[in-house]
């Protein structure tokens, strides 16, 4: 790509004079996206997933982001993309079944009761206290939430608001930056109130992993070398953090 032309002048040759080379120095110049998601994303994928692969599924969602993007519209092309391609990869990883349906209806139930048990006792509910509320063992309520740490991938991008392609609204995007302005169209300041709620009173470590893996963009590696914990240990406690604040979000959505 030559340097001195603009990002608005490649729009401009793309959009209006469909000029290939311009498309193709976009793609080039937003690659880096691509990177950014899927690291972000690598968080205990099965073991029949490359990172390669991840990646090869980034692009496609990039170069879709670059084909269906409108700059009329005054948007930031890295949001819009950033979107883009962690759907893409979202959408492959329900092809290839990485998260067992019956899995997310076990996830759903832990999440009620999560926020059950912490609006019936002013504070996040222990384990113990969970599992006995669920009539198992602590065992199988901790497998579960070991399972579960397979399964935040898919559930940290669910939509949780917006109305159009440009406006989607993911629970990730709310964890990332609550202050933010991101949508318009939910109970905008209800939602936004609800996460720096949830985040403030989560136990001490729980926060901390919440804050260092989305405030930090620390990896879940880095993490457990900060808490001196394995990797494994740390995509746990980030599973259980995410229970209770989907358990308490889906209250407030339904």
């Amino acid at each position: 790509m030559t340097e001195h032309i603009s990002e608005k002048e490649l729009w401009d040759r793309f959009r209006n004079k469909n000029d290939a080379s311009a498309r193709e120095d976009l793609i080039l110049k937003y690659m880096g996206l691509v990177k950014y998601v899927v690291d972000r994303l690598s968080m205990k994928t099965p073991s029949t997933i490359e990172y390669n692969d991840l990646c090869s599924c980034g692009i496609i969602g990039l170069v879709s982001a670059v084909d269906r993007f409108d700059p009329n519209l005054g948007n930031k092309f890295q949001t819009y993309a950033i979107c883009r391609i962690r759907g893409e990869i979202l959408d492959e990883s329900k092809r290839m079944g990485w998260v067992p349906r019956p899995l997310y209806k076990k996830n759903i139930e832990i999440e009620q009761v999560f926020a059950s048990l912490q609006a019936q006792l002013g504070r996040p509910a222990e384990e113990e206290e969970v599992a006995e509320a669920m009539s198992i063992e602590l065992e199988e309520l901790q497998q579960a939430i070991s399972d579960y740490s397979r399964a935040s991938l898919a559930s940290l991008y669910d939509i949780v608001g917006g109305q159009g392609e440009n406006e989607e609204v993911y629970l990730i995007d709310l964890l990332g930056d609550p202050d933010s302005k991101v949508t318009e169209s939910v109970e905008q300041d209800e939602i936004e109130h609800l996460i720096v709620g949830e985040i403030d009173v989560l136990p001490d470590q729980e926060k901390k992993v919440v804050a260092l893996y989305y405030k930090e963009n620390l990896t879940l590696k880095e993490i457990g070398v900060l808490l001196r914990v394995t990797e494994s240990r740390v995509s746990q406690i980030h599973a259980k953090a995410m229970l209770r604040i989907r358990g308490r979000l889906r209250v407030l959505l339904e």
